[in-house]
């Protein structure tokens, strides 16, 4: 994008101290307030490619590390399940520690191969085998997941979180555009409505609906007018000095982009690098011109606010549901960094417990005992 000036676009008080007009005052704050929304919108990009530059250098190698630890674990406590001295339900609380930490182990595996160890793993010691279990679990997350979002996403692998989030968006596009379509057909059938009732009375449009479609057609003028005076000057082709055609051909192609989305901001930017307006010139536009200015302004800054929203429900949707995604673009972030410490504390803790494990193995029974405990603690939180 261009680079975008607050200070070109501002107009200022005049020299004789006189107060600036309403649409004068409205102007200068609707260009602070777009520049305002560019700059989120950047932040949040930015943001984001932080956040996947981030995840790869710190949250992935901290997760594989924590995992290689819990698979040495896993590990150790399947070599301890045949020790003698552990009674029946120690026996049944260690099966199902080791169940559970083989099918987290198996639905994070890095590979194939280390996938299909640990669902071998888990169904040894595990009632219900590892794929009717996922089954059931990815289920169950489609079911929260219809209630929450009001989605139809019967079809769709549970499993496979960026399909989940394609076959989502698609959902609210399609959602959004027949919204859009009833909106549509109600104001088609007011307007019909109104026809009728205006044909019924032979009366002609009032003044204040002549004033609103004349206000509305020269709104899209104004963007068409200035986006002549650009072409008609920046024209490469009529320019004989090849350093002036270049530095033109390259504003010209911003004129065209700017007038294709009708962005009146970007075309005015235009006009002052091309020296045709500056700050006087702003202040010499009259009221009415101005109005019709600041209703294409207005779109803009709206346009903006849907954009940087779009966004921030694109990120949240790629977050596990328990992670909410903050207003400001820093707290994308701080999910990682807390992640991050997160993950080296339950290492370091793990750490502990293995290294208290093999200098003492007397200590398996408490620690199967604080296991069971923890666990119907889960269970009475769940239920």
């Amino acid at each position: 994008a261009a680079p975008f000036s607050t200070e070109l676009l501002h107009i200022p008080v005049a020299a004789d101290g006189a107060p600036l007009g309403a649409q004068q005052k409205k102007f200068n704050t609707l260009i602070q307030r777009i520049a305002a929304q560019r700059e989120l919108l950047a932040q949040w990009q930015q943001a984001e490619q932080d956040f996947r530059r981030r995840y790869a250098q710190e949250l992935k190698p901290a997760a594989l590390e924590l995992q290689a630890l819990m698979t040495q674990h896993l590990h150790w406590l399947d070599a301890a399940y045949a020790r003698k001295g552990l009674t029946k339900a120690e026996r049944a609380t260690l099966a199902d520690v080791i169940a559970r930490m083989a099918a987290d182990l198996a639905q994070t595996a890095p590979d194939q191969a280390t996938a299909e160890a640990m669902t071998a793993l888990h169904d040894r010691y595990a009632d219900t085998d590892y794929a009717t279990q996922q089954a059931q679990a990815l289920e169950k997350v489609r079911a929260m997941a219809e209630a929450a979002l009001g989605l139809d996403l019967s079809g769709v692998d549970m499993s496979d979180s960026e399909a989940v989030l394609r076959h989502a968006e698609q959902q609210w596009v399609q959602q959004a555009q027949q919204q859009a379509a009833q909106h549509q057909a109600q104001q088609a059938q007011a307007e019909a409505a109104r026809a009728a009732h205006h044909q019924a009375r032979q009366r002609k449009p009032s003044a204040k609906e002549r004033k609103a479609q004349e206000e509305a057609q020269q709104a899209s003028q104004s963007v068409r007018e200035v986006y002549r005076k650009l072409a008609s000057s920046l024209h490469p082709d009529r320019e004989p000095d090849p350093a002036e055609r270049v530095r033109k051909t390259a504003l010209m192609q911003r004129a065209n982009q700017a007038y294709a989305d009708n962005k009146l901001l970007d075309l005015l930017q235009l006009q002052l690098e091309a020296e045709h307006i500056d700050a006087a010139h702003l202040a010499r536009v009259s009221e009415e011109r101005l109005q019709h200015y600041n209703r294409v302004l207005t779109s803009q800054y709206q346009e903006l606010q849907v954009e940087v929203q779009s966004l921030r429900a694109h990120l949240q949707a790629q977050l596990p549901q328990h992670v909410r995604l903050s207003s400001k673009p820093a707290g994308l972030a701080k999910i990682i960094s807390t992640n991050v410490q997160y993950l080296r504390q339950d290492g370091l803790h793990l750490q502990r417990t293995m290294r208290a494990l093999d200098e003492d193995p007397q200590l398996l029974k408490a620690w199967l005992k604080e296991q069971r405990r923890l666990f119907k603690e889960q269970e009475s939180d769940f239920f």
